[in-house]
């Protein structure tokens, strides 16, 4: 996945979470973006470790 792509998917996201909001509230907006934001930090480490554990096999 493209820096493009994931730009616009998290914008879906945010434009799709916004609509469900019937009055907007700061803290609700930085908790959403606390959990978007880790969201994204982590999912790379994921996929390295999981590189990692299956790399063995593949090289196998």
């Amino acid at each position: 996945m493209n820096l493009a792509s994931t730009i616009f998917l998290a914008f879906a996201t945010a434009v799709g979470k916004g609509a469900t909001l019937h009055k907007l509230r700061i803290r609700e907006a930085l908790k959403t973006s606390l959990i978007f934001g880790l969201i994204e930090a982590i999912t790379p480490l994921v996929g390295w470790a999981l590189d990692r554990a299956a790399a063995q096999y593949v090289t196998a």
